[in-house]
């Protein structure tokens, strides 16, 4: 008996020895595993972290690169805003004319229209132009020291809407210019006007003497007027290179302006 219990308790230890040996294999593997977990979140946490950085580096370089648009679209803004500054002043509807000067090439005409500018330009709006239009009924030259000149000498003041000269203000001065011949060419010495109201006859009679008739044969022809008038126009519009194309009255159509003559106008007239 005593040798039986001695083997049960041997065995029975045995056992034990067995299942904890056993016990200890299995538990084992866990250990291992939690390491690799702790290292797969300290991984993967540190991943994230990376994408993040990239991610705001990519955003700082998106960033950036808007900036440097933004400065090369400054430049090309900034030549847009030049561009429709010169375009605001070169369409300008109400731009600055030129001065009229009678463009051809006889000193004589040269002087009598700066004279008729200067004496007969009534006050006028900024941007304006002065041309005067003298329709001329005859010249007497017999006198270098008196040369008369008689007509009927309109003035009128245009401003440019578009490509159109718009008659602004104007009116008409019939009378006798007198000139003298110097060495330095041509003066005006007076200009005699005819008078307004119940003196108009009498005074046209007085200035024009023996062309009276001529005076009232042109007066009255009035295409034949605005005939000078239009191609004195085109002659400005020619020597200041302008885009004008026609002029026009108030309550009138605009009247299309003829090829200029500049050289040749006093000649074909």
């Amino acid at each position: 008996m005593n040798i039986n219990k001695i083997t049960a308790l041997v065995v029975t230890a045995a056992l034990i020895l067995s299942c904890t040996a056993c016990g200890s294999k299995e538990e084992a593997p866990a250990q291992p595993a939690e390491s690799v977990t702790e290292a797969g979140v300290e991984t993967a946490a540190d991943d994230v972290s990376a994408t993040s950085e990239e991610a705001q580096e990519v955003q700082a370089e998106s960033e950036g690169g808007e900036e440097v648009q933004d400065v090369q679209a400054e430049p090309e803004d900034e030549e847009v805003q030049e561009v429709q500054s010169e375009s605001d002043g070169g369409e300008s509807a109400d731009g600055e004319l030129p001065e009229y000067s009678y463009p051809g090439p006889e000193l004589f005409y040269s002087v009598l229209y700066d004279y008729l500018k200067d004496k007969l330009m009534d006050s006028r709006n900024e941007n304006e132009v002065t041309i005067p239009c003298p329709i001329i009924v005859y010249m007497d030259e017999s006198n270098n020291d008196d040369i008369r000149v008689y007509g009927n000498f309109w003035i009128y003041n245009y401003a440019l809407e578009g490509d159109t000269l718009k008659t602004s203000s104007g009116g008409s001065y019939p009378g006798c210019i007198h000139l003298k011949s110097t060495d330095a060419g041509y003066e005006v010495t007076d200009m005699e006007i005819v008078e307004d109201g119940s003196n108009y006859t009498e005074s046209t009679k007085k200035i024009f003497g023996e062309h009276y008739d001529d005076y009232l044969k042109a007066t009255s022809d009035s295409a034949a007027t605005e005939e000078i008038r239009a191609q004195i126009i085109a002659n400005y519009v020619a020597a200041n290179n302008l885009s004008v194309t026609a002029y026009q009255d108030y309550g009138w159509d605009p009247v299309a302006l003829p090829k200029e003559n500049i050289d040749t106008f006093y000649s074909d007239l």
